[in-house]
């Protein structure tokens, strides 16, 4: 969760610390015309972070393992359906910028709004730290942008530390390779794909390297603010107690679209959450 901390000192408020605190300052940031968050709604996907954290907060990881899982009406859990409820209380209270079905999150007209203080906060993906310096002037390089974990829910099962996404970094090797190609590859990463060189470079470029044990060489990055970003993604990942992965990527795809379908229909206040449960207990059922 990021946000503008030149925003936050005008309007005089503080980051949230809890689901409350970003309940209460909604009407704050909306009386002083700034949308509380950015959301590039169109996208479907960027709204399905919301929910990602909220069950996890609210119900804790077990709650979408096991609709993972195909258990039966699974997305009818008590804390699946006030997880839901909670997110359509955000949006009723005008939670988000106006018009936000129809922003796209491929165009970075969300991160825009953030870093032009049109928008107090934003949820999203890591990779947009490096575009928002790239595109947002001082934003960034000027130390006004500020981030977190997602916060927990006052009541919530969730482990604070859990967190949700995609690997963005990885390597791999077929399991349908022989035994000396898997070698092969195996000397290949570890003397020239994750070599110093090749590590200062992931971390030059603003990237967390795939080799364990680096946190000292990010938290030394020329550049500070780059540092602080690095070893903030690197602690949230390797500390997180559930690192979930994203729905749409965690569910076969005709479901993954039908969950996406659904994410933008909540949001958009046309179906209730009893509505949306019962719309994705089909999916699981058949």
């Amino acid at each position: 969760m990021y946000w503008n901390k030149k925003v936050f000192d005008d309007v005089g408020v503080e980051p949230p610390q809890s689901w409350g605190d970003i309940m209460d300052l909604t009407p704050k940031f909306n009386a002083k015309g700034i949308a509380p968050f950015s959301l590039g709604g169109q996208s479907r996907w960027t709204n399905m972070m919301w929910l990602e954290f909220l069950f996890d907060r609210i119900g804790g990881s077990e709650v979408f393992q096991a609709v993972f899982d195909g258990e039966k009406d699974a997305w009818s859990n008590p804390a699946a359906i006030k997880a839901l409820t909670e997110a359509q209380k955000l949006t009723k209270a005008n939670g988000f910028v106006k018009g936000f079905s129809s922003i796209t999150a491929d165009s970075n007209a969300d991160q825009a709004l953030l870093y032009t203080g049109k928008a107090a906060m934003m949820l999203h993906g890591a990779w947009t730290y490096g575009s928002m310096k790239a595109d947002g002037g001082d934003f960034v390089k000027g130390g006004n942008l500020g981030y977190m974990n997602f916060p927990p829910v006052d009541g919530g099962k969730g482990d604070p530390s859990d967190t949700v996404g995609n690997p963005g970094q990885y390597l791999s090797i077929s399991s349908k390779s022989s035994k000396s190609e898997q070698d092969i590859a195996k000397k290949f990463f570890s003397t020239t794909v994750l070599d110093d060189t090749e590590i200062q470079k992931w971390i030059d470029s603003g990237n967390v390297p795939v080799v364990k044990g680096t946190r000292e060489k990010l938290a030394a990055a020329p550049d500070k603010l780059d540092a602080a970003w690095l070893t903030f993604i690197y602690d949230t990942s390797s500390k997180a107690k559930n690192f979930a992965q994203s729905w749409d990527q965690a569910l076969p795809p005709s479901a993954a679209e039908t969950l996406l379908d659904n994410i933008a229909k909540l949001f958009q206040l046309s179906i209730s959450p009893q509505q949306f449960a019962g719309n994705m207990n089909q999916v699981i059922a058949t």
